[in-house]
């Protein structure tokens, strides 16, 4: 989670480069392009990573007893729970980065009236923020558990997310859009720290890499993917730049929701094999 929020502060970088480097014209001819250019490193890293990453001793000791001979059916038979609940806790994280990382930057321009440049600098200020605090949360997650993290972040979310999307759409500048960013993505932070080994840990070895693809691609695509879409409807039918804050908030109700049934194996010695 912190190198994909690297990734994330790494576009922010770009973006407030380019916008205050090169003219409004410029950055609308080509000026857009030069971002995904270094974009494409992505390739030979990826490659580098497939190639040379290692497995965990739980899946080596799993693949020595024996491929299962259907997981797909194992886990709609056997870990219903755990699918549900990877996936409601997915749907949070994934509408929690859409809106507020990749569409605020848009939000400041076309529903505030902001200039690109602050927004993307803004948002900068809240990425590193969440850099920071996903090792600290994570770590605590070792200590306290999952689930006590997890329903804070969701809580904390839900109540402080509306107060704030009024607060800076009362008065938009610069100064409360990176305070606003910095909280609320210090907030993502808390919630992202446990979360990945919080969805591996409620499938057992044999399973869980299926069991992640589908929540987690599943929940993605459908409310990450049309985030923006979803984001942009409601404030076009409730006629307030406040929507935003509402579907943040449907999304915070949905993890706290699947925190309350996650399993908490974070004392276990080894997770479950079968």
């Amino acid at each position: 989670m912190v190198g994909q929020s690297l990734a994330a502060l790494t576009g922010a970088i770009a973006g407030t480069l380019i916008s205050r480097g090169l003219a409004p014209e410029q950055l609308d001819a080509w000026g857009w392009r030069l971002p995904f250019l270094f974009g494409l490193v992505i390739g030979p890293v990826g490659l580098y990573i497939r190639r040379y990453l290692e497995e965990t001793d739980a899946f080596v000791q799993s693949r020595r007893a024996g491929a299962m001979s259907n997981p797909l059916r194992a886990l709609l038979v056997q870990n219903r729970r755990a699918l549900a609940v990877t996936f409601g806790l997915v749907i949070c994280g994934t509408i929690s980065y859409y809106v507020v990382l990749v569409y605020m930057p848009t939000f400041a321009k076309t529903q505030l009236g902001m200039p690109l440049t602050d927004a993307f600098l803004a948002q900068v200020i809240g990425l590193v923020c969440l850099t920071a605090t996903i090792p600290l949360c994570g770590a605590l997650s070792d200590r306290i558990g999952r689930k006590p993290v997890l329903m804070f972040a969701t809580v904390a979310y839900f109540v402080l997310l509306y107060p704030l999307f009024v607060w800076v759409s009362g008065s938009p500048g610069f100064g409360r859009l990176a305070i606003m960013q910095a909280i609320l993505c210090t907030l993502v932070g808390v919630f992202f720290g446990p979360i990945s080994t919080a969805i591996a840990e409620q499938f057992p070895t044999g399973v869980r890499s299926t069991g992640l693809a589908i929540a987690y691609n599943f929940a993605v695509m459908l409310f990450g993917g049309f985030a923006q879409f979803i984001v942009t409807w409601l404030i076009r039918e409730t006629g307030t730049p406040l929507a935003p804050a509402y579907y943040v908030m449907f999304g915070a109700i949905v993890g706290f929701t699947a925190s309350v049934y996650l399993v908490e194996r974070h004392r276990d010695g080894h997770l479950p094999h079968a």
